[in-house]
């Protein structure tokens, strides 16, 4: 058994305008020091000020916040503002002027082994274009360059891309022009 962690959490819910700061329990895969989106895959176990531990449906979450151990954080906003139908909680990676990014994650396996995969949504403004994008598919070069369009610059960071962190700058970079 895992010991208990817990990572500074800040959330809204659907139905309240008040910011909730507490702690939530990361849910890890191997250990619970990393980050994992089992924290608040279909509920999440906040503490309240008294220490009582209580559950939250993914659902029930407008704006969701969450600073791990290493100090990073990561931002998630309720599905329905950004794909017009309710699918819980979407992690923003990249929210730009020009573009955005979004992250499903969802369990594939038994609830137990809280193995996850995740679904992006790529988002250009200028003409409302969402699409579902795989990033370890091999289509997603082409498919990113035809969205982003013929930039040399753009097109050779694209070529180059090997993470995500590339992503996030191919986006920036994309935001400026």
């Amino acid at each position: 058994m895992f010991k208990e962690i817990y990572f500074p959490v800040k959330y809204v819910l659907k139905n309240s305008k008040d910011t909730v700061k507490t702690k939530v329990l990361n849910v890890g895969l191997y250990d619970n020091s990393e980050f994992s989106p089992g924290t608040y895959i279909r509920q999440m176990t906040v503490l309240e000020p008294s220490g009582k531990k209580q559950r939250i449906n993914e659902n029930d979450i407008k704006f969701l916040e969450i600073r791990d151990l290493k100090k990073v954080r990561r931002r998630f906003v309720n599905s329905k503002s950004v794909l017009s139908k309710e699918a819980g909680l979407l992690q923003v990676m990249f929210n730009g002027n020009k573009a955005a990014w979004y992250r499903k994650s969802f369990y594939t396996g038994p609830i137990y082994t809280y193995e996850t995969q995740n679904i992006d949504y790529l988002i250009i403004r200028k003409n409302k274009d969402l699409t579902e994008i795989s990033f370890k598919a091999p289509g997603l070069k082409p498919l990113l360059k035809e969205k982003l369009g013929t930039s040399p610059d753009i097109s050779a960071l694209i070529d180059t891309m090997a993470d995500e962190n590339d992503l996030v700058n191919i986006l920036k970079l994309y935001d400026k022009k």
